[in-house]
């Protein structure tokens, strides 16, 4: 898969940029503070319907607008699709498949994104919030119809914590029968999302450990999923279901003294070891990049593999700027052959030598070829 063409209206300092791509390489340099991590968070943007930056969609619609659009034309083997979505301040968000109306939640399913990003540090030392975040992007590359299934589940969320919150300041005799009705939602929506995790999670953890026996040299990976106060024991969708609606039932007092649900994949986390010890507490500076790395490289073998659409396109925002001279190399020969690469820098030395491609200017949200 690749991206030809993406046109960005009002979306974060991008007033009205065009952005014009080739299969290959294409470098986005500029100082920091110019754009250009807005425009590979736009083309992410299509893939996950969220931002890896913000929670919300109102910072990425720029001040002053109500409203922010992103339109992309993708190319799949010899298929072209056109894809747009409009965020809006007020009102639910609009979006487009090759000219007609479409759901939001079908933008997915014809984009395939892996981004590699400063940020992915926090991945291995970070709040457990951030390791959530990556399987989650990791469920939604396999599946990219689960973006229904993460919306229902936010949504009965907030549904279930609002009558817990209701029922705590009611009598201890209250009807408790509609709780129950948005507990098994929950269970439901709870075990689809448990379910792909881990199933993806096991399927990538060789990847992984290849890519960073590459990058860092020998050292045994694993990846392991951490539920809160449910069972593992079997991760069909039928038993998850039943085990984190016992597990709930277990800390209903609870729940409704403190007002909110405290099982599901939102309390959920990961471990990841490096020689059998934790790497949120012991990996190095080089063996934290390392890891982060690898994460993103087992990722888009995986969905190289998996996915029909093939190549996801590769993006890297300004990394080589945190990595040695060794580690740059080793990332750029594991990804040259992919078909698309979209590469953002502050400043031409930090890219490595030899690394040609067609090259854009990135100035106060302007993009023009050098």
């Amino acid at each position: 898969m690749w991206i030809s063409q993406l046109d960005l209206t009002q979306w974060r300092n991008h007033e009205s940029t065009r952005v014009e791509c080739s299969p290959g390489v294409t470098l986005l340099i500029g100082p920091n503070g110019q754009g250009k991590t807005n425009v590979v968070e736009a083309i992410r943007y299509l893939a996950t319907l969220g931002s890896h930056r913000v929670a919300t969609a109102a910072p990425l619609i720029r001040d002053g607008a109500d409203s922010a659009t992103i339109f992309a034309t993708l190319h799949h083997g010899d298929r072209e699709v056109s894809t747009g979505v409009t965020l809006k301040r007020h009102g639910s968000n609009d979006a487009t498949v090759n000219g007609h109306k479409a759901k939001v939640s079908d933008i997915p399913r014809w984009v395939s994104t892996v981004m590699f990003a400063p940020e992915d540090v926090a991945i291995i030392r970070g709040e457990p919030s951030f390791r959530r975040g990556f399987m989650d992007e990791l469920v939604l590359s396999g599946s990219p119809s689960m973006v229904g299934v993460f919306g229902d589940f936010e949504r009965v969320v907030k549904q279930r914590n609002s009558l817990l919150k209701s029922l705590r300041s009611a009598s201890r005799q209250a009807d408790l029968s509609t709780l129950d009705a948005w507990t098994e939602s929950f269970a439901q929506a709870a075990a689809a999302i448990v379910s792909d995790r881990v199933r993806y999670l096991r399927d990538i953890t060789p990847l992984v450990a290849t890519h960073y026996d590459n990058l860092a040299g020998g050292e045994d990976i694993a990846m392991t999923y951490l539920p809160k106060g449910y069972s593992l024991e079997d991760t069909s969708k039928e038993f998850l279901t039943q085990a984190i609606m016992d597990a709930l039932a277990a800390v209903r007092q609870e729940e409704l003294d403190r007002g909110m649900t405290l099982i599901g994949p939102h309390r959920d986390d990961m471990e990841l070891t490096i020689e059998n010890k934790p790497a949120r507490t012991h990996a190095s500076q080089g063996e934290t990049w390392s890891l982060a790395l690898a994460l993103r490289l087992g990722m888009a073998a995986w969905i190289r593999d998996t996915r029909a659409s093939g190549d996801p396109i590769m993006m890297l925002d300004d990394v080589f700027a945190e990595l040695d001279a060794s580690r740059r190399e080793k990332l750029v020969g594991a990804i040259v052959d992919y078909e698309q690469l979209i590469i953002t820098s502050a400043v031409e030395e930090d890219l490595p030598a030899g690394l040609e491609g067609y090259r854009l200017d990135v100035r106060e949200g302007v993009v023009t070829p050098r």
